[in-house]
Protein backbone atom coordinates (compact mmCIF):
# COMPACT_ATOMS: atom_id res chain seq x y z
CA UNK A 1 0.00 0.00 0.00
CA UNK A 2 2.72 2.33 0.85
CA UNK A 3 4.30 3.10 -2.82
CA UNK A 4 0.14 3.11 -3.92
CA UNK A 5 -0.34 5.61 -1.26
CA UNK A 6 1.88 7.98 -2.23
CA UNK A 7 1.09 8.16 -5.69
CA UNK A 8 -2.19 8.56 -4.63
CA UNK A 9 -1.20 11.25 -2.45
CA UNK A 10 0.78 13.08 -5.28
CA UNK A 11 -1.24 12.53 -7.54
CA UNK A 12 -4.30 14.18 -5.43
CA UNK A 13 -2.39 17.84 -4.97
CA UNK A 14 -1.24 18.05 -8.50
CA UNK A 15 -2.53 21.28 -10.52
CA UNK A 16 -2.49 22.63 -13.74
CA UNK A 17 -0.43 25.50 -11.84
CA UNK A 18 2.84 24.43 -11.79
CA UNK A 19 4.22 26.08 -8.51
CA UNK A 20 1.08 25.27 -6.58
CA UNK A 21 1.87 21.23 -7.48
CA UNK A 22 5.47 21.77 -6.31
CA UNK A 23 4.38 23.63 -3.10
CA UNK A 24 1.97 21.43 -2.34
CA UNK A 25 4.17 18.19 -3.05
CA UNK A 26 7.28 19.78 -0.40
CA UNK A 27 6.02 18.08 3.02
CA UNK A 28 4.50 14.96 1.07
CA UNK A 29 8.17 13.79 -0.91
CA UNK A 30 9.41 14.80 2.47
CA UNK A 31 7.54 11.36 3.89
CA UNK A 32 6.73 11.32 7.58
CA UNK A 33 5.51 8.51 9.59
CA UNK A 34 2.27 7.94 7.42
CA UNK A 35 1.34 6.56 10.74
CA UNK A 36 -2.26 7.84 10.17
CA UNK A 37 -2.73 5.80 6.84
CA UNK A 38 -1.57 2.86 8.58
CA UNK A 39 -3.47 2.85 11.44
CA UNK A 40 -6.69 3.19 8.93
CA UNK A 41 -4.76 -0.29 7.03
CA UNK A 42 -4.97 -1.84 10.49
CA UNK A 43 -7.81 -1.23 11.63
CA UNK A 44 -9.50 -1.86 7.63
CA UNK A 45 -7.71 -5.56 8.45
CA UNK A 46 -9.86 -6.62 11.40
CA UNK A 47 -12.57 -6.95 8.63
CA UNK A 48 -13.50 -7.24 4.85
CA UNK A 49 -12.47 -3.97 3.66
CA UNK A 50 -11.86 -3.42 -0.35
CA UNK A 51 -8.26 -2.37 -0.50
CA UNK A 52 -9.07 0.75 -3.42
CA UNK A 53 -11.44 2.54 -0.60
CA UNK A 54 -9.40 1.85 2.06
CA UNK A 55 -6.62 3.73 -0.61
CA UNK A 56 -8.62 6.51 -0.72
CA UNK A 57 -9.67 6.96 2.34
CA UNK A 58 -5.80 6.92 4.00
CA UNK A 59 -4.97 9.50 1.33
CA UNK A 60 -7.50 11.79 2.17
CA UNK A 61 -6.87 11.61 6.53
CA UNK A 62 -3.31 12.32 5.45
CA UNK A 63 -3.97 14.79 3.14
CA UNK A 64 -5.88 16.43 6.20
CA UNK A 65 -2.57 16.03 8.34
CA UNK A 66 -0.26 17.66 6.12
CA UNK A 67 -2.78 20.69 5.71
CA UNK A 68 -3.10 20.86 9.10
CA UNK A 69 0.56 21.19 9.28
CA UNK A 70 1.06 24.24 6.69
CA UNK A 71 -1.64 25.92 8.53
CA UNK A 72 0.13 25.08 12.35
CA UNK A 73 3.72 26.37 10.91
CA UNK A 74 2.50 29.54 10.38
CA UNK A 75 0.12 30.00 13.20
CA UNK A 76 3.22 28.54 15.43
CA UNK A 77 5.70 30.90 13.14
CA UNK A 78 7.36 27.49 12.79
CA UNK A 79 10.87 27.64 10.61
CA UNK A 80 11.36 23.42 10.18
CA UNK A 81 9.15 20.77 9.48
CA UNK A 82 9.99 16.83 8.64
CA UNK A 83 14.07 18.07 8.55
CA UNK A 84 13.72 21.04 6.07
CA UNK A 85 12.50 24.86 5.86
CA UNK A 86 8.63 24.87 6.67
CA UNK A 87 6.43 26.13 3.91
CA UNK A 88 5.95 29.50 5.39
CA UNK A 89 10.14 29.84 6.08
CA UNK A 90 10.31 28.86 2.05
CA UNK A 91 7.56 31.00 0.95
CA UNK A 92 6.01 33.23 3.36
CA UNK A 93 2.87 32.77 5.63
CA UNK A 94 0.07 34.02 2.70
CA UNK A 95 1.42 31.77 0.73
CA UNK A 96 1.90 28.18 3.06
CA UNK A 97 -1.57 28.82 4.30
CA UNK A 98 -3.09 28.82 0.68
CA UNK A 99 -0.98 25.90 -0.03
CA UNK A 100 -2.76 24.13 2.94
CA UNK A 101 -6.12 25.50 1.75
CA UNK A 102 -5.07 23.84 -1.37
CA UNK A 103 -4.10 20.62 -0.20
CA UNK A 104 -7.10 20.04 2.40
CA UNK A 105 -9.52 21.27 -0.62
CA UNK A 106 -7.95 18.01 -2.71
CA UNK A 107 -8.59 15.86 0.19
CA UNK A 108 -12.46 16.86 -0.09
CA UNK A 109 -12.41 16.08 -3.59
CA UNK A 110 -10.98 12.47 -2.85
CA UNK A 111 -13.32 12.36 -0.14
CA UNK A 112 -16.49 12.94 -2.35
CA UNK A 113 -16.44 9.18 -3.65
CA UNK A 114 -16.67 7.61 -0.56
CA UNK A 115 -19.38 6.44 1.97
CA UNK A 116 -21.69 8.62 2.95
CA UNK A 117 -20.69 7.70 6.76
CA UNK A 118 -16.46 8.21 6.00
CA UNK A 119 -17.95 11.77 4.85
CA UNK A 120 -20.13 12.74 7.54
CA UNK A 121 -16.72 11.47 9.99
CA UNK A 122 -14.19 13.35 8.51
CA UNK A 123 -16.69 16.23 8.21
CA UNK A 124 -16.81 16.33 12.54
CA UNK A 125 -13.23 15.65 12.88
CA UNK A 126 -12.71 18.53 10.76
CA UNK A 127 -14.89 20.59 12.92
CA UNK A 128 -13.22 19.08 16.10
CA UNK A 129 -9.59 19.80 15.29
CA UNK A 130 -10.69 23.23 13.96
CA UNK A 131 -12.09 23.72 17.46
CA UNK A 132 -8.99 22.42 19.61
CA UNK A 133 -6.49 24.49 17.55
CA UNK A 134 -8.86 27.84 18.86
CA UNK A 135 -8.86 26.78 22.30
CA UNK A 136 -5.61 26.08 22.21
CA UNK A 137 -4.85 29.96 20.84
CA UNK A 138 -7.27 31.57 23.58
CA UNK A 139 -4.92 29.71 26.29
CA UNK A 140 -1.26 30.95 24.92
CA UNK A 141 1.09 31.77 27.93
CA UNK A 142 -1.99 30.70 30.30
CA UNK A 143 -0.22 29.76 33.81
CA UNK A 144 -3.26 28.63 35.35
CA UNK A 145 -4.69 26.03 32.90
CA UNK A 146 -5.73 22.81 34.39
CA UNK A 147 -4.01 19.43 33.46
CA UNK A 148 -7.73 18.42 32.67
CA UNK A 149 -8.56 21.00 29.76
CA UNK A 150 -5.18 20.37 28.45
CA UNK A 151 -5.81 17.11 27.89
CA UNK A 152 -9.00 17.60 26.70
CA UNK A 153 -7.17 20.55 24.07
CA UNK A 154 -5.01 18.03 22.92
CA UNK A 155 -7.65 15.50 22.55
CA UNK A 156 -9.60 17.58 19.78
CA UNK A 157 -6.09 19.01 18.34
CA UNK A 158 -4.05 16.11 18.14
CA UNK A 159 -6.09 12.90 19.49
CA UNK A 160 -8.95 13.26 16.66
CA UNK A 161 -6.87 13.21 13.73
CA UNK A 162 -5.97 9.35 14.93
CA UNK A 163 -9.32 8.31 16.22
CA UNK A 164 -10.46 9.28 12.39
CA UNK A 165 -8.26 6.80 10.77
CA UNK A 166 -9.16 4.06 13.11
CA UNK A 167 -12.95 5.00 13.02
CA UNK A 168 -12.90 5.26 9.00
CA UNK A 169 -10.74 1.96 8.63
CA UNK A 170 -13.22 0.00 10.88
CA UNK A 171 -16.48 1.26 9.24
CA UNK A 172 -15.14 0.24 6.27
CA UNK A 173 -13.64 -3.64 7.40
CA UNK A 174 -17.56 -3.69 7.90
CA UNK A 175 -17.37 -3.85 11.98
CA UNK A 176 -20.23 -3.78 14.49
CA UNK A 177 -21.15 -0.15 15.89
CA UNK A 178 -19.46 -1.92 19.29
CA UNK A 179 -15.97 -2.74 17.30
CA UNK A 180 -15.77 0.71 15.69
CA UNK A 181 -16.49 2.59 18.73
CA UNK A 182 -13.82 0.75 20.75
CA UNK A 183 -11.42 1.20 17.90
CA UNK A 184 -12.22 4.79 17.55
CA UNK A 185 -11.26 4.99 21.12
CA UNK A 186 -8.13 3.33 20.99
CA UNK A 187 -7.28 5.59 18.18
CA UNK A 188 -8.54 8.60 20.30
CA UNK A 189 -6.01 7.15 23.22
CA UNK A 190 -2.74 6.39 21.00
CA UNK A 191 -3.11 10.22 20.12
CA UNK A 192 -3.29 11.65 23.65
CA UNK A 193 -0.26 8.87 24.28
CA UNK A 194 1.57 10.22 21.19
CA UNK A 195 1.38 14.36 21.79
CA UNK A 196 2.01 13.41 25.23
CA UNK A 197 5.35 11.80 24.22
CA UNK A 198 5.57 15.22 21.56
CA UNK A 199 5.50 16.95 24.74
CA UNK A 200 8.22 15.18 26.66
CA UNK A 201 10.45 15.10 23.83
CA UNK A 202 10.51 19.10 23.19
CA UNK A 203 12.31 19.10 26.22
CA UNK A 204 14.78 15.50 26.23
CA UNK A 205 14.40 15.24 22.24
CA UNK A 206 17.01 16.43 19.47
CA UNK A 207 16.05 18.44 16.63
CA UNK A 208 17.85 16.26 14.53
CA UNK A 209 15.57 13.02 15.44
CA UNK A 210 12.42 15.00 15.55
CA UNK A 211 12.60 16.81 12.30
CA UNK A 212 11.33 20.63 13.94
CA UNK A 213 13.03 22.54 16.91
CA UNK A 214 12.97 21.67 20.62
CA UNK A 215 11.28 24.19 22.59
CA UNK A 216 9.21 26.32 20.16
CA UNK A 217 6.07 25.71 22.23
CA UNK A 218 7.21 27.10 25.26
CA UNK A 219 9.33 30.28 23.81
CA UNK A 220 5.41 31.28 21.79
CA UNK A 221 3.24 30.44 25.37
CA UNK A 222 2.06 26.81 24.33
CA UNK A 223 2.64 25.79 27.89
CA UNK A 224 2.51 21.81 27.53
CA UNK A 225 1.78 18.88 29.95
CA UNK A 226 5.47 19.28 31.24
CA UNK A 227 5.33 22.93 31.84
CA UNK A 228 1.83 22.79 33.76
CA UNK A 229 2.82 19.75 35.64
CA UNK A 230 6.14 21.97 36.67
CA UNK A 231 3.64 24.98 37.48
CA UNK A 232 2.27 22.97 40.19
CA UNK A 233 5.42 21.65 41.94
CA UNK A 234 7.28 23.24 45.19
CA UNK A 235 9.38 25.04 42.26
CA UNK A 236 6.30 26.54 40.45
CA UNK A 237 6.49 29.89 41.84
CA UNK A 238 10.25 30.56 40.68
CA UNK A 239 9.05 29.24 37.61
CA UNK A 240 6.44 31.15 36.83
CA UNK A 241 8.34 34.19 36.86
CA UNK A 242 10.52 32.51 34.66
CA UNK A 243 7.96 31.90 32.24
CA UNK A 244 7.13 36.01 32.01
CA UNK A 245 10.67 37.27 31.21
CA UNK A 246 10.83 35.64 27.54
CA UNK A 247 15.03 36.15 28.12
CA UNK A 248 14.84 33.12 30.49
CA UNK A 249 12.81 30.38 28.71
CA UNK A 250 16.58 28.14 28.74
CA UNK A 251 16.02 28.68 32.32
CA UNK A 252 12.18 28.35 32.19
CA UNK A 253 13.25 24.81 30.42
CA UNK A 254 15.60 23.93 33.28
CA UNK A 255 13.35 24.28 35.81
CA UNK A 256 10.36 22.24 34.22
CA UNK A 257 13.06 19.25 33.74
CA UNK A 258 14.60 19.04 37.10
CA UNK A 259 10.74 19.15 38.32
CA UNK A 260 9.90 15.56 37.74
CA UNK A 261 7.84 16.79 34.93
CA UNK A 262 9.22 14.43 32.09
CA UNK A 263 8.94 11.67 34.27
CA UNK A 264 5.28 11.94 35.11
CA UNK A 265 4.69 12.66 31.17
CA UNK A 266 6.00 9.58 30.34
CA UNK A 267 4.46 7.58 32.69
CA UNK A 268 0.91 9.36 31.55
CA UNK A 269 1.55 8.84 28.22
CA UNK A 270 2.07 4.41 28.71
CA UNK A 271 -0.90 4.96 30.78
CA UNK A 272 -2.75 6.24 27.76
CA UNK A 273 -1.02 3.66 25.53
CA UNK A 274 -2.36 1.01 28.04
CA UNK A 275 -5.74 2.46 27.66
CA UNK A 276 -5.84 1.85 24.00
CA UNK A 277 -4.10 -1.24 24.05
CA UNK A 278 -7.22 -2.37 26.61
CA UNK A 279 -9.71 -1.36 23.74
CA UNK A 280 -8.77 -3.84 21.61
CA UNK A 281 -9.40 -6.94 23.86
CA UNK A 282 -12.27 -7.11 21.89
CA UNK A 283 -10.90 -8.34 18.87
CA UNK A 284 -9.75 -11.86 18.58
CA UNK A 285 -5.59 -12.36 18.65
CA UNK A 286 -5.16 -11.53 14.38
CA UNK A 287 -2.03 -10.15 12.68
CA UNK A 288 -3.67 -6.98 12.36
CA UNK A 289 -4.50 -6.79 16.18
CA UNK A 290 -0.89 -7.46 16.67
CA UNK A 291 0.09 -4.91 14.42
CA UNK A 292 -2.10 -2.27 16.07
CA UNK A 293 -0.71 -3.27 19.50
CA UNK A 294 2.55 -2.74 17.76
CA UNK A 295 2.19 0.85 17.01
CA UNK A 296 1.43 1.49 20.78
CA UNK A 297 4.75 0.36 21.41
CA UNK A 298 6.32 2.36 18.67
CA UNK A 299 4.16 5.68 19.63
CA UNK A 300 5.93 5.54 23.19
CA UNK A 301 9.28 4.27 22.12
CA UNK A 302 9.72 7.14 18.93
CA UNK A 303 12.82 9.42 19.50
CA UNK A 304 14.08 8.26 23.32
Amino acid sequence: MNARLEGVLLGAVRTADPAMSTMAAVLLRRGGKRLRPTLLRRCAELGDADDDIALRAAAVVELLHVASLHHDDVMDEASIRRGGSSANALWGDETAALVGTHIMARATALLAGLPPDVVASVADTTFVVCTGQLRETEHAYDLDLDLDTYIDILRMKTASLFELPCRIGAMLAGLEPSQVDAVARYGSNLGIAFQLIDDLLDFEGETTALGKPTGTDLDRGIYSYPVLFALREPTGATLRERLGASETVGAAAELVRASGAPTATGELAREYSDRADRKLDLFPDTAARSALRALTDLVIARDR
